[in-house]
């Protein structure tokens, strides 16, 4: 049997092989991304609520707005330590801040007016798409090992694809020699 052939039938079964221990994970973070795609049409993140129009000069202190998330009475929302991240949205006039429990307020920028408060969703998702839910481990060990072989399965899928092709290219070419 010729090398070729060898490497053939050893790329098929780390192709085989890698792609169904590892399909839980490509499925995982395939669904969870395009939950993240879709997540307005499919009701899971809260619409952002326009703020009145202002100048980036009236925009209220950053102390304001952490003082007027944390008194919103939510459970698990009381310090600035208790809060994930704060999002300017220009757009919008809005500054929507994410507490790590999973709620979520949008205060007016200008204002300091609270236009929603609401589960955050979102970031939960982010955070399961990404590995962060799981902890360092998952993300730097399994995610790494997931996207590195999502490479290897693509090399070895080019391969099993190019290989029969280059067969026959390679045969009509012979075949061709041979009647002249």
């Amino acid at each position: 049997m010729s090398k070729s052939v060898k490497l053939y039938q050893v790329s098929r079964k780390i192709h085989k092989w890698t792609g169904l221990v590892l399909s839980v994970f490509f499925m995982f973070i395939a669904v969870t991304g395009l939950v993240l795609v879709y997540m307005l049409p499919l009701g899971v993140a809260d619409e952002l609520r326009a703020g009145k129009e202002a100048g980036p000069g009236q925009a209220i202190s950053m102390e304001k707005v952490v003082s007027i998330a944390t008194s919103q009475d939510l459970p698990g929302a009381e310090s600035a330590e208790d809060i994930f991240r704060i999002e300017y949205r220009p757009s919008a006039n809005v500054y929507q801040v994410r507490f790590n429990n999973g709620q979520s307020v949008q205060i007016d920028v200008s204002t300091g007016k609270v236009l929603s408060t609401n589960p955050d969703y979102s970031t939960f998702l982010i955070t399961l798409h990404d590995g962060s839910f799981f902890g360092d481990w998952y993300r730097y060990s399994i995610l790494t090992m997931t996207g590195l072989s999502l490479i290897l399965l693509s090399f070895s899928g080019y391969y099993m694809f190019g290989y029969p092709l280059y067969k026959r290219l390679m045969a009509k070419k012979s075949n061709l020699n041979m009647r002249w």
